[in-house]
């Protein structure tokens, strides 16, 4: 079971993400002999606090992610409950040895787009990913470690 640990920061528990379309668009668009557009690294604050996972409003456009929707936002820390734009990603956890086999993929992710960059990070990674592992935090040791 991979594990990535770290220092708590003065942001939080951060890890180093890449990002880009979700799979099933991007098959789509290889099947269509379109480019595929790149991934972006971005850093992202774990937040067992957020039910979903969100993405900064400036990776969204340079991504041109898939619009999927509207959804209700309740984000205290930005806004108070409105409403957010959804869209279509995947996300991958790097885990600091650089092998690909101990990152975490989830190729298909729906996320919300909120202004995060003045936080701090650009990605949130809420418990929709979360609940798929082992999340540890040592407040006295500002220390944690995710397996999954």
């Amino acid at each position: 079971m991979p594990v990535i640990k770290g220092p708590v920061t003065q942001e939080g528990c951060l890890v180093k993400v890449s990002i880009g379309w979700n799979y099933a668009r991007i098959r789509k668009l290889r099947r269509a002999g379109r480019p595929v557009p790149s991934q972006l690294e971005a850093m992202a604050l774990l937040d067992t606090g957020a039910e979903i996972t969100c993405f900064d409003s400036r990776i969204i456009e340079e991504l041109d992610l898939p619009f999927e929707g509207a959804v209700v936002a309740n984000a205290p820390a930005l806004q108070d409950i409105g409403f957010a734009s959804q869209f279509a990603a995947s996300l991958v956890v790097l885990h600091p040895s650089g092998q690909k086999q101990e990152h975490l993929l989830v190729s298909d992710l729906p996320v919300m787009e909120l202004p995060l960059n003045v936080l701090g990070y650009q990605v949130l990674i809420g418990r929709d990913i979360l609940s798929q592992c082992v999340f540890l935090y040592n407040g006295f040791g500002a220390r944690f470690a995710l397996k999954y």
